[in-house]
């Protein structure tokens, strides 16, 4: 008896790490409103624990995580040269850092896959559903934005489109995918329970929303209606269409509204 109660207190101790760095990000949202930075103190803290724990991924993977971190960086180009200078370090480091913890798990225990390997027309499959979920939820979040009192100031550009690359990219990888690559790995990829799947989903859902510096509710209402449809489709479906329906919205957001 005292064995296994051991056991259950070893296997629950990752998640309720989460839950105390959690705690950590709220704290630190009430304290300066905004958490952007400490998330991604976090993402960077996470992803060396995995990687000193397992091994690098693959070659082709580790190529992708340096392409996933410059591409996070040069979007700031569509900012300014100084935003590059500024923030650029701040999304390239994580970006990078979590993509190989990421892709490493993905790689020894699977549970997710960056495209969808069903059949010969996955990634076209999963372009599709990236872009019609973004569609979707570009109406949404174009409504919300009315709602808010937001002004309609079109103007299309690529250096808007550009922009979009570290939101589908940086925030995918290093605020979401990295919460689902820890919960991954500490159960080593077999069955979880309610209280894992739901802290999971939820480190994949909440964090990122707060990073937004809105209040509680609004924060709680762009978890439900983007974060959980990006953290199902990052688990159900790919990363890929995560990616691509996140930049579709914030595409959209851009050219509408602007930056």
């Amino acid at each position: 008896m005292e064995h296994k109660m051991k056991t259950k207190k070893k296997k629950y101790a990752p998640y309720i790490v989460l839950w105390i760095l959690f705690g950590v990000i709220v704290f630190w949202e009430e304290a300066f409103r905004t958490n952007i930075e400490i998330l991604s103190i976090i993402s960077v803290v996470m992803s060396i624990v995995i990687l000193v724990k397992n091994k690098m991924p693959s070659k082709k993977y580790i190529i992708m995580s340096i392409i996933f971190m410059v591409l996070s960086m040069i979007a700031y180009l569509g900012i300014s040269l100084q935003a590059v200078v500024i923030w650029g370090l701040i999304a390239g480091v994580p970006t990078l850092l979590s993509s190989l913890a990421v892709f490493s798990v993905m790689d020894n225990y699977g549970g997710y896959l960056m495209v969808s390997k069903k059949n010969k027309y996955s990634l076209l499959v999963s372009i599709l559903i990236g872009m019609i979920s973004g569609a979707i939820l570009s109406v949404i979040n174009t409504f919300l934005g009315f709602m808010s009192g937001d002004e309609i100031a079109f103007n299309f550009s690529f250096m808007k489109l550009l922009v979009c690359l570290n939101p589908a990219i940086y925030e995918e990888m290093a605020a979401r995918a990295i919460f689902m690559a820890y919960c991954i790995y500490y159960t080593d990829n077999k069955k979880m329970n309610w209280f894992e799947i739901f802290t999971m989903y939820f480190m994949m859902i909440i964090p990122h929303s707060l990073a937004h510096g809105y209040g509680w509710f609004a924060t709680i209402l762009l978890g439900v209606l983007f974060g959980i449809p990006f953290a199902i489709l990052q688990r159900k479906r790919d990363i890929a269409s995560a990616m691509i329906s996140h930049g579709f919205v914030d595409a959209v957001r851009f050219t509408l509204f602007g930056l």
